[in-house]
């Protein structure tokens, strides 16, 4: 399986209901995220489902994702919303094993935590700085232990920008 942990987009610094879970991504955070997502397109990364938080500003992005790679499945994953416990996070995934290319959509440190967790079984050992926007591909072996696979590559928004020729 390839798994690519995506993590969400700019988003405002307030709601208007004042609940981080409705923020909202800004214009420039949707435009960048666009470009971002052209450049996985231009790199032919494919994903057949996203999995997303249930905050507003991940779904936003997962959204973005799932229009610019051509209309994948979306879902929301309630283990991903922001604090979320990376074991918790990968035993959810069980139910996900079939798919060959799967996204997860959600917030920093949460996400560089499973990133080190699925690399070194440890969520402490490495995790990896998400920048807002940045990707990170893990080819994940699939037996029916733990979910555990190597790095293949770790990109920034703008990397990614770049690779779709938006900069």
């Amino acid at each position: 399986m390839m798994l690519y942990l995506v993590r969400h987009a700019v988003a405002e610094e307030s709601s208007s209901s004042g609940r981080d879970a409705d923020r909202a991504l800004t214009a420039d955070g949707k435009a960048k995220m666009r470009r971002a997502a052209a450049g996985l397109a231009a790199l032919e990364v494919r994903i057949d489902r996203i999995l997303t938080s249930p905050y507003r500003r991940a779904v936003e992005t997962a959204e973005i994702l799932a229009s610019v790679l051509g209309g994948v499945e979306t879902r929301v994953l309630p283990e991903l919303a922001a604090g979320a416990d990376p074991s918790a996070v990968l035993a959810s995934l069980r139910a996900h094993r079939q798919i060959d290319a799967l996204a997860l959509v959600g917030h920093q440190p949460d996400l560089g935590y499973l990133a080190s967790l699925v690399m070194t079984g440890a969520a402490d050992a490495c995790p990896l700085p998400f920048k807002k926007g940045a990707v990170a591909c893990l080819e994940v072996a699939v037996p029916r232990g733990a979910l555990r696979g190597e790095l293949s590559w770790f990109l920034t928004p703008k990397q990614l920008r770049v690779a779709g020729g938006a900069e």
